[in-house]
């Protein structure tokens, strides 16, 4: 299932997140914060667009940016959801499986490792940010969305990637129904659809900590960025502070349809 829309919602919401903080709100920084919804179909690196259909990755050269030229055409699997970029690295999720692909000098990606889902009796779908040591997935098949089955997967998945070429599944963490996931140092942001938005210690990644959770809304995708985060629903976006993890709380609610 993908979230065009969504990808637009989350753009929107970066460019209103910087301008917040350029006006000065205090947050910490975080060399681990990523500031792309995890739904994201498409990534800029560098001089390419990278971009993910249901089953392949294109690379499109924006030397000239008033024309995009695509270079490359590779094919990854079925049911390709979300890609998310680190320093080079290319993590997509899909319905059958996580992929990690480098960049190389040329720009195009070079298939790396993957870590194949036959383990599980359904395809389930998995948006994935990662820093560099793990990969956090939130595996989900609400109402049987990825495949059309009524058997259920829903959970949190925790990868070491501490070799790349071995991407090793270490944790699981049973959720309503996970959606959009976001890192920031040790703290993972879970939309868990109707049960809003779950945030977790991950220091310890065999025994990660639920520290908060924020119910009353249905919250599908989410970007942490410097201490604010941006959490996208079917009706709103929501801004909360978590500068101090002791008091995380909602500042801010924007309506996104009339």
């Amino acid at each position: 299932m993908k979230y065009s829309k969504l990808s637009i919602y989350l753009l929107l919401a970066l460019a209103f997140l910087r301008c917040t903080k350029e006006a000065g709100s205090p947050a910490p920084s975080s060399s681990n914060t990523g500031v792309g919804g995890s739904y994201s179909v498409f990534m800029i690196v560098g001089d390419y667009l990278y971009t993910i259909t249901n089953t392949d990755i294109k690379t499109l050269s924006l030397e000239d940016p008033a024309n995009p030229k695509l270079i490359d055409t590779q094919r990854i699997g079925e049911n390709v959801e979300s890609i998310f970029n680190l320093d080079n690295r290319l993590f997509i999720g899909s319905g059958s499986g996580l992929y990690i692909y480098r960049i190389k000098d040329d720009g195009i990606p070079q298939f790396v490792s993957s870590f194949a889902y036959d383990q599980f009796p359904i395809r389930p779908c998995d948006p994935v940010v990662a820093n560099d040591s793990f990969a956090f997935v939130t595996l989900n098949t609400v109402n049987g969305a990825c495949r059309g089955t009524e058997i259920q997967l829903n959970q949190l998945a925790i990868f070491d990637i501490t070799d790349i070429n071995n991407p090793v599944m270490i944790n699981t963490y049973p959720l309503s129904g996970p959606k959009g996931v976001g890192l920031d140092g040790n703290t993972v942001f879970v939309c868990d659809n109707e049960e809003g938005l779950k945030i977790f210690d991950v220091t310890n990644k065999y025994d990660i900590k639920l520290i908060k959770q924020f119910g009353g809304f249905t919250a599908y995708d989410v970007i942490p960025f410097d201490g604010l985060l941006l959490v996208v629903g079917p009706e709103n976006l929501y801004q909360f502070d978590y500068s101090d993890l002791d008091n995380i709380h909602q500042v801010s609610k924007i309506a996104i349809k009339p």
